[in-house]
């Protein structure tokens, strides 16, 4: 009975989720997020050098996971860790993808 009830509530909670129908984007990390990010730094109390070098290195960070890094909704995370069959699958359709467009003549 408790696993018809948390697929109810995470169908609910997919249906009203701010998500719904962006289950998976790319991580954005904005001018804005980098501004803020100055600022915090401007109150630490580090070298001025330090901070540059910190300044530099998580810009980078920010750049690289924007390539690397997902946010997903918590509906789609649980439901990958609770269905390893589903994860295989989604797995396997990036594993193939475009593979139904590379057949003979086309």
């Amino acid at each position: 009975m408790g696993d018809i009830l948390d697929e109810a509530t995470a169908l609910i909670r997919c249906k009203e989720c701010p998500w719904y129908k962006n289950c998976v984007t790319p991580m954005q990390v904005s001018a804005e997020d980098i501004a803020q990010f100055r600022l915090m730094m401007q109150g630490a109390s580090l070298p001025e050098q330090a901070k540059g070098e910190m300044e530099n290195f998580l810009e980078n960070i920010a750049s690289t996971s924007q390539n690397m890094i997902l946010q997903s909704c918590p509906v789609f995370t649980q439901r990958l860790k609770d269905n390893l069959g589903l994860a295989q699958r989604i797995k396997e359709m990036m594993q193939n993808w475009g593979k139904e467009e590379e057949g003979p003549g086309k």
